[in-house]
């Protein structure tokens, strides 16, 4: 049966289609213009129900919603009201469109909350990119101890882009001995197969406090698995107190994977006062570990403040710790923020820069530090204008048009001047070379009045503890006032301790790790710490055993492991 001209009664056309502007499509989102309506759409979202009309299957898979008005969220969450609920698990796109979101506010103290952010984890399953762009967040208050995402905690799988959008949040702590803190100004973690974040915008303040560990950044607190991060600027303030294993940075706390990290700005203060707990803090990326990915840091600066009190220290102007294999490009990042570090009774290394505490970069490019460096009361540091200590992992090092600017100042007693300070480079470990081509330190060494550097080694440029490394800096001046100090006592460099896993033990979950290499009172300040893969501190029991840790870990884990020592550091993924 054929049927010509055939139309639809309009009557029946508006009670059928009365929602026809909105299909989900991008072209055609599914808009949500009040309060009332976005709760509505959560709740669809969470049990597949129908929104405007349309079936919203897997949790929204693949579509897309707008908003088309501002929403003041006070009226469904607050002090007196309860905490904000996120949409999610969640698998479409969400676009601002330019409106605002105001009052957001998610406080533990009354009521454990499971996902903290606006949105709570995503899931792309599908072939496309999913978008959360353009959404303004005002007077946003967390209060929480996990994981933290003002837009979204957490992207899990597939890929995403997070565009244009601006926070202004304060983010507190509750207490909690175990806690495992990742924030973000937008995102908590990233363990997806790639996430972007373009022009984002973040303000405000950043607190935690007497947590197990915290990996904490302006825009993403970790990003585990590959993405891009580019055109951000931060303007929060970052703190973290109390014996905290820490990961801090402007920009990003844990930066674990291939990357692009371009034309990113820090305006915040970042800084971490953890006297017995080891610290990775700068004012771009607190820890960049992941020494066989590629990376691309182009454009990047830093002006606020970098200040750091730890026992175990690695503080920069732009990165705690930098690595990246030898296709890493790290080129035009510049530091203009000061850089302090405050000694404890009990330290271990000590490593501070202007650009990067710890260096393990084979090449880098017209990188400049134009902040002061203070070191006060620290014990054998090294500290460098661009590079407080170079590790072996890059096998060699080759700085070009690198300038440093800043002065150094070691504030300490006149007797008790030590380390390894120079104007570029603190100090190398064994590798094959190190290059400075065409580099400058215009920076002064200031030391304490009536010093006595009888165990200080200082170079106007750079300094290498092994005979075997070989120095090249015959196209490189030194323009500052530097002395140019060899110790009368000599200096016993960092030794790299050896270690292994030798077994599980009988399955129960029991992990043996032997140590060889140190004294027995090495031993004893010697600590052990387990991760999981991507970057959470696992609280595990240890015992030792001369020189054997025992461990308890969930038994068949891959886990990596983490030997702290006052003569070096080693690092191990154990299957």
């Amino acid at each position: 049966m054929k049927f010509k001209n055939f139309m639809m009664p309009m009557a029946f056309a508006l009670a059928a289609g009365c929602y026809a502007a909105d299909q989900g499509t991008k072209e055609d989102p599914l808009t949500i213009g009040t309060v009332q309506e976005l709760l509505q759409f959560r709740n669809a979202v969470s049990d597949s129900g129908t929104y405007k009309g349309v079936k919203l299957k897997n949790a929204g898979e693949g579509l897309h919603f707008k908003l088309t008005a501002d929403l003041d969220l006070s009226s469904v969450c607050g002090r007196d009201v309860g905490n904000w609920k996120a949409i999610g698990p969640f698998e479409g796109s969400f676009d601002g469109d330019g409106h605002k979101i105001s009052n957001l506010y998610i406080d533990d103290s009354l009521g454990t909350v499971r996902d903290a952010g606006f949105i709570g984890p995503v899931f792309n399953n599908g072939d496309d990119t999913l978008y959360y762009n353009n959404v303004v967040f005002e007077n946003v208050y967390i209060r929480h101890s996990g994981l933290i995402g003002t837009f979204v905690t957490q992207v899990v799988t597939g890929q995403a882009v997070v565009r244009n959008n601006s926070v202004e949040l304060t983010y507190e702590t509750v207490d909690n001995e175990n806690g495992a803190v990742q924030w973000g100004g937008l995102m908590g973690n990233t363990v997806a197969e790639w996430v972007g974040f373009y022009d984002n915008t973040v303000k405000g303040s950043m607190k935690a406090a007497n947590q197990k560990q915290a990996a904490i950044g302006g825009v993403i607190g970790a990003l585990v698995d590959p993405g891009a991060i580019e055109g951000n600027v931060n303007e929060a303030s970052i703190t973290v107190e109390g014996n905290v294993y820490t990961n801090i940075g402007g920009i990003v706390g844990e930066l674990l994977a291939p990357c692009t990290f371009k034309n990113n700005v820090n305006k915040g203060n970042v800084s971490a006062n953890v006297p017995t707990e080891s610290a990775f803090v700068g004012g771009l990326v607190g820890v960049n570990p992941s020494l066989v990915s590629e990376k691309t840091y182009v454009g990047n600066f830093n002006y606020g403040k970098v200040e750091l009190t730890a026992s175990y220290a690695a503080v920069g102007g732009l990165f705690g710790y930098v690595s990246g294999n030898t296709n890493t490009t790290l080129d035009s990042c510049i530091n203009y923020g000061d850089v302090i570090y405050h000694g404890v009774e009990v330290q271990q290394m000590v490593q501070v820069g202007g650009v990067a505490g710890i260096w393990e970069v084979k090449q880098a490019s017209r990188v400049e530090n134009k902040g002061k460096i203070v070191i006060e009361n620290a014990k054998g540091p090294f500290v460098g204008g661009i590079a407080g200590y170079v590790r072996p992992g890059a096998k060699s090092a080759d700085l070009f048009k690198a300038v440093n600017e800043g002065d150094i100042e070691l504030k300490t007693s006149a007797d008790s001047v030590n380390g390894w300070v120079s104007g570029l480079v603190g100090s190398t470990d064994e590798i094959e070379y190190l290059r400075l081509d065409s580099c400058v330190n215009k920076g002064n060494v200031l030391l304490p009045e009536g010093a006595k550097p009888n165990i200080l080694f200082s170079k106007p440029l750079a300094s290498t503890y092994n005979k075997n490394v070989q120095l090249m800096a015959s196209t490189s001046v030194n323009e500052g006032n530097v002395p140019d100090i060899e110790p009368r006592m000599a200096l016993v460099a960092p030794r790299h301790t050896a270690f292994a896993v030798r077994t599980w033990k009988n399955g129960t979950g029991s992990l043996l790790l032997e140590v060889t290499g140190l004294t027995p009172m090495e031993l004893g300040k010697a600590r052990v710490h387990v991760h999981t893969l991507d970057g959470r501190r696992l609280p595990v029991s240890m015992k030792r055993s001369g020189n054997v840790f025992e461990l308890g870990v969930p038994a068949g884990q891959k886990v990596v492991v983490r030997l702290h020592s006052p003569n070096g550091n080693k690092t191990l993924i154990v299957r």
